[in-house]
């Protein structure tokens, strides 16, 4: 009897343990927001779509991180609330111990080359990335892809905020040049083509206002020390001055529609929704 009731209370001690493992390890869903609102939709008349437009910015760090919003989205990104939203995928679960992450992308997703973004393309672009947090990596489906750590990991959602896919995004970039990719499916960029300026010397005082007076720059950023018979000029042109938390300013067209630079980082400024009055369009190939 005394066996019995042993074997009985070892067995329920076994079973309560591996229940409570098996339920550390279940999933429950991480809360994400709709991504819509972070595509303003362009509403241009006919042909407002069309724009060619150049900008003044200084290279660096900054501007590459500009571009790459525009042309490779990450997984993940905060709005500015600091709810989280789902750019590629569209589900995310984690388990109650940590340890456990999966992901579901978004169905109809297609990269810039013509090939659709699923689990096993994600996988292959961002495994690097996966088992450099020290995950593995293992696809369930089509959609589906499961991350597993070897401890508790609290940031991945922070982690899925850094990790683009190449060629995901409403632009297609080339060097400091983005032209618009209409297989986008959250939408339709409202500009053709945008191409960066970034030589030194277009960044003096005489040069930087004559661009902006003559309306060669869409927008371009403060170089610096700018002679005030210079500065006079510019205040003259269509133009707003947008002060920026890092303490660069932007000269940005009033004729420009539905664009307003984020007044956090500018870097992470989008151009999505942008267009402008058809009085006022440069057509594809007219910029030198």
């Amino acid at each position: 009897m005394r066996t019995r009731l042993a074997l009985i209370t070892l067995l329920s001690a076994v079973l309560g343990v591996g229940g409570w493992f098996a339920y550390q390890n279940g999933l429950v869903p991480v809360p994400l927001v709709p991504d819509a609102p972070l595509y303003a939709p362009a509403s241009p008349d006919f042909g407002e779509d069309q724009a060619v437009l150049e900008a003044l910015v200084p290279a660096g760090p900054g501007l590459d991180a500009f571009l790459a919003n525009q042309s490779d989205l990450a997984l993940l990104t905060r709005t500015p609330d600091g709810a989280w939203a789902g750019q590629l995928v569209d589900g995310l679960q984690r388990s109650r111990n940590g340890r456990r992450w999966r992901l579901t992308f978004k169905a109809g997703l297609r990269l810039q080359d013509g090939s659709e973004l699923g689990a096993d393309r994600a996988d292959a672009v961002l495994a690097p990335a996966f088992r450099g947090a020290g995950a593995r990596d293992r696809v369930l489906d089509g959609r589906t892809l499961e991350l597993r750590f070897a401890t508790r990991t609290e940031d991945v959602p922070e982690r899925l905020a850094t990790w683009r896919v190449p060629g995901s995004g409403p632009f297609v970039r080339k060097g400091t040049v983005l032209a618009r990719f209409d297989g986008f499916v959250q939408g339709r960029a409202g500009l053709a083509r945008l191409r960066v300026e970034t030589d030194p010397a277009l960044m003096a005082s005489a040069a930087w206002a004559q661009g902006l007076a003559s309306g060669r720059w869409a927008w371009a950023a403060y170089p610096g020390r700018i002679d005030p018979e210079d500065m006079a000029r510019v205040r003259l042109a269509p133009y707003d001055e947008v002060r920026l938390t890092d303490g660069s300013v932007w000269f940005i067209s009033q004729k420009l529609r539905r664009f307003q630079p984020d007044k956090g980082p500018w870097p992470e400024t989008r151009l999505f929704g942008v267009w402008r009055g058809s009085m006022d369009l440069p057509r594809a190939g007219a910029l030198p």
